[in-house]
């Protein structure tokens, strides 16, 4: 059987347009309507890198999730968490930055931090590796990508979004153990993935980030969102799009090394546009590769940075002083 992905055309961020895309979706990847029940738990995980603004396309855009928030209450899902493990900051203060804070309000949502890590025994044997062990709480998980190029893995999106359920500071320090070794790296991507197992995966690209990603980049109107049940089809499909090299996109190389997902074009079924080519896009910048491992002193510097965040200047925006 071929793997699905769905694909539409949308220039901007329209939340009645976006939540029929992901109607369309579901109409494709769940005819029976199996996939969500009224007294399902459902865990949303965007990307929500850092605290910046939706226009900056480092997050996930706040229109993305909203949609997804109201076709599952149409759904009768009320038990809807969103939550990830930024770089820098608390998550509370990234996503209000991102603009996902009405949410709660207007939904009932909850916006949570990843707690209780736990060890997570991988195949390729990385030591100290622990993902989120609230995790088992949910019934499902809903994977919210943004479309961004990545300094070090060539391109971030479905499989790699994943890699924000290791909590905080454990992420630059896998970064060194596996010595700069990025299918090695993408392998884990792989074992976290494969664990995790979302229930589906939807793609934020009307406005995608090209360049120095996954955070200095700039914004690129690519006006594609996409979705599927395999992450590693959905990947494939975007960087066919992007027209980036696959020998240079470590996850999918390391999905086709593990046999998970589908990597082939031919064994992947798209419904949406006529001909999915029309949505190719010539002059996406891809990034300038660097290594993928930290230094000591990089290291040590990012748990100051982010002790400097948490400690001194959110309890100076909370109690409105600059902190800026």
């Amino acid at each position: 059987m071929k793997s699905k992905v769905h694909l539409q055309k949308l220039e901007e961020y329209s939340l009645t347009r976006v939540e029929q895309f992901v109607q369309n979706s579901l109409e494709v990847l769940d005819p029976e309507a199996s996939m969500f029940h009224p007294d399902h738990k459902v865990l949303l995980k965007p990307n929500l890198l850092r605290g910046f603004k939706p226009e900056r396309c480092v997050t996930t855009h706040p229109v993305v999730v909203e949609a997804v928030c109201r076709v599952l209450k149409d759904r009768s899902v009320n038990q809807i968490v969103i939550s990830d493990s930024p770089a820098l900051g608390s998550l509370s203060a990234v996503a209000d930055k991102a603009g996902y804070g009405p949410l709660e309000k207007k939904y009932g949502v909850k916006i949570l931090p990843l707690t209780d890590p736990i060890p997570f025994e991988n195949e390729e044997g990385v030591p100290h590796l622990k993902i989120a062990g609230c995790l088992k709480q949910y019934d499902r998980i809903i994977n919210l990508p943004k479309v961004k190029s990545h300094c070090q893995m060539t391109m971030t999106l479905s499989i790699k979004n994943l890699f924000g359920l290791v909590i905080g500071k454990r992420k630059p320090v896998l970064h060194c153990l596996v010595k700069n070794d990025k299918i090695k790296f993408g392998k884990m991507l792989i074992d976290i993935a494969r664990h995790v197992d979302p229930c589906l995966t939807i793609v934020d690209g009307i406005q995608a980030m090209q360049g120095q990603g996954p955070l200095n980049g700039t914004a690129y109107p690519l006006a594609v969102m996409g979705a599927s049940t395999d992450m590693t089809a959905l990947d494939r499909v975007f960087a066919d799009l992007l027209n980036i090299p696959l020998d240079k996109v470590y996850a999918l190389q390391a999905a086709r090394l593990k046999q998970f997902g589908q990597f082939d074009l031919e064994h992947i079924e798209i419904s949406g546009p006529a001909d999915y080519r029309s949505l190719a896009v010539e002059d996406f910048e891809q990034p300038y590769p660097i290594d993928i491992s930290f230094n000591p002193a990089h290291l040590l510097k990012s748990f100051c940075k982010q002790f400097h965040e948490l400690v001194i200047k959110e309890p100076r925006r909370a109690a409105g002083g600059s902190g800026q």
